[in-house]
């Protein structure tokens, strides 16, 4: 029973903070000019980059049979199989330099986001949403990295891992309800859906780590049209 009750209160104070970052997010930034401001700093642990998503592919089987994400990144014309994914860059660099003792090929992949051009009239009527947009699917990624670090360390038990599972589904399910016909929409719905993917299995720390660079991968990619 007290272990139920501070499960509850976890969800419930995570999904409180989820709910007032949305709130917060979209209506407490302002909008400049032809650019949405989003400054924000991945470093992604990449076990191989490639030109090409077939020979990324048959790469990305074997990074998540070691425990990596192996997420295939799609960024600047260049395909990355992650391993996982950094909000500061010495993390980053401890654990590639880690892997290299393993004799696993691995570098890290730095993206600083800074700001985002409008390319419509819609877009730019929406510059406060995707403003906040950006900072909430941000905040989604730091839960599923955390709740990654926890299953690796064993501090978060299956229950705790699937209320965070949840509460990142709320959050997205809250920015979809938001975003119901612009350039976030198919995003958004992409990533409830790699949360349902993950909702009736056991979940391990590179699930959560593929879900968090996911999650990633839409706000560094996002085209505001």
């Amino acid at each position: 029973m007290l272990k139920d009750k501070r499960n509850l209160v976890f969800i419930t104070a995570v999904s409180a903070v989820i709910a007032v970052t949305v709130i917060i997010c979209v209506c407490a930034f302002s909008f400049s000019g032809g650019n949405v401001k989003f400054e924000t700093s991945y470093y992604f642990v990449c076990y191989r980059s490639s030109d090409n998503a077939v020979s990324a592919g048959s790469l990305s089987s074997a990074v998540s049979s070691y425990g990596g994400a192996g997420y295939i990144l799609d960024y600047d014309g260049n395909y990355y199989v992650t391993v996982s994914c950094y909000y500061r860059e010495n993390d980053a660099k401890t654990v590639c330099e880690s892997l290299k003792r393993r004799d696993l090929e691995c570098n890290v992949l730095s993206v600083k986001t800074n700001s985002y051009p409008i390319k419509s009239y819609s877009a730019k009527r929406n510059a406060k949403l995707y403003q906040g947009n950006f900072n909430t699917l941000n905040s989604l990624s730091l839960l599923a990295y955390e709740c990654a670090n926890g299953l690796d360390t064993g501090e978060y038990n299956q229950s705790k891992a699937k209320d965070v599972l949840a509460a990142i589904k709320n959050g997205l399910n809250g920015l979809k309800n938001t975003n119901k016909n612009n350039c976030f929409t198919k995003a958004l719905s992409d990533l409830i859906d790699e949360c349902e993917n993950l909702e009736n299995g056991y979940l391990l720390s590179k699930d959560m780590r593929y879900l968090q660079i996911a999650i990633t991968d839409k706000i560094i990619n996002a085209e505001l049209i």
